[in-house]
C-alpha cells in the first residue's frame, strides 16, 4: 500500500463533521427530552383521571348504600303537622340511618346531606352533619337545610370538595293530606315532606345530581337514583311508622 493510502485511512474527523455530529446528537437528545416529558405529562394525567374516577365511584356507592338505609319514624312538629323523619329539598335531605362505617352497632342518627362552608378546607363542600337520634330528644327545624337536635352538637363529615351544586328528587305519590286517596299520583317532585303537609308516604326513590365544573380530571358527575330499602315498611304502617313523637 502507497504512502498517500495509508495516510488517507489514518486521517480522523474534520471540524466540520465533529460538529455536525454534535448538532445530530443535539437533536436527538432533545427529542427524547421531550418524548419523555410528554409521556410523563400524559402519565401524571392519566393517573389523576382515574384516582377521580375511583373517587367519584367510592362516594357514589357511599351515598348510595346511606341513603338506601334511611329510618322511617312519624314525628309531629312543633306546629302540630307529622311527618316522617325524611325531609328533603332541591338541595338538603334530613333523615336517620346508621352510621356509614360499621362501629356503631347500628346506633341511630339524624344526618343532613347538603353543600355548605367548611371551615377547615376554606371553601364549600360536599358534606353529612351528623347528631344522635333519639325518641324523646326535642328538634327544632328551620324548614330548610338545617335540623338542630336539643342538647346535641353537629359534627361533620365532609365528602368531596369542589363540589358546585347538588340537586335532589324524588318519586313517590302526593295525595294531599289524604293518605288513603286511591288516585294518588306518582311523579318526580323537588322537594319531599311527608305527612300532613305534602306527600302521602315516603318516596320510593331519590335521585342525587353533583354537578361541579368540567376538566381534564373531572368528567361529568353520572347521576345516582336509589331505592329507598325501608320505604314499603313505613308506606305500609310498618312498626316504625308507627311511631310518633311529639315536640
Amino acid at each position: 500500500m502507497s504512502t498517500p493510502d495509508k495516510a488517507f485511512l489514518s486521517r480522523g474527523f474534520t471540524l466540520v463533521e465533529l460538529q455536525i455530529a454534535i448538532v445530530i446528537m443535539a437533536m436527538i437528545s432533545l427529542l427524547l427530552l421531550g418524548a419523555l416529558r410528554l409521556t410523563s405529562q400524559t402519565w401524571t394525567k392519566v393517573s389523576a383521571r382515574q384516582d377521580a374516577a375511583e373517587q367519584q365511584f367510592q362516594l357514589s356507592q357511599l351515598l348510595r348504600r346511606h341513603l338506601s338505609g334511611a329510618r322511617f319514624f312519624k314525628i309531629r312538629l312543633g306546629s302540630g303537622e307529622t311527618v316522617d323523619s325524611f325531609i328533603g329539598g332541591r338541595d338538603y335531605l334530613h333523615y336517620v340511618a346508621p352510621f356509614p362505617r360499621f362501629i356503631t352497632d347500628g346506633k341511630l342518627f339524624w344526618w343532613t346531606l347538603k353543600i355548605a362552608w367548611d371551615e377547615k378546607h376554606q371553601q364549600e363542600v360536599l358534606l353529612l352533619d351528623y347528631q344522635d337520634f333519639n325518641n324523646s330528644t326535642r328538634i327544632t327545624w328551620d324548614g330548610d337545610a338545617n335540623i338542630i337536635v336539643e342538647g346535641q352538637v353537629s359534627q361533620r363529615l365532609v365528602l368531596e370538595p369542589n363540589i358546585d351544586q347538588l340537586k335532589l328528587a324524588y318519586f313517590g305519590g302526593e295525595s294531599g293530606n289524604n293518605s288513603g286517596d286511591l288516585n294518588t299520583r306518582e311523579e318526580w317532585y323537588e322537594e319531599w315532606l311527608a305527612g300532613d303537609l305534602s306527600n302521602a308516604a315516603v318516596p320510593y326513590l331519590v335521585s342525587v345530581k353533583l354537578l361541579r365544573e368540567e376538566s381534564d380530571v373531572y368528567q361529568l358527575w353520572p347521576e345516582i337514583v336509589l331505592g329507598l330499602r325501608y320505604a314499603s315498611d313505613a308506606s305500609g304502617g310498618g312498626e316504625d311508622s308507627l311511631q310518633e313523637r311529639e315536640f
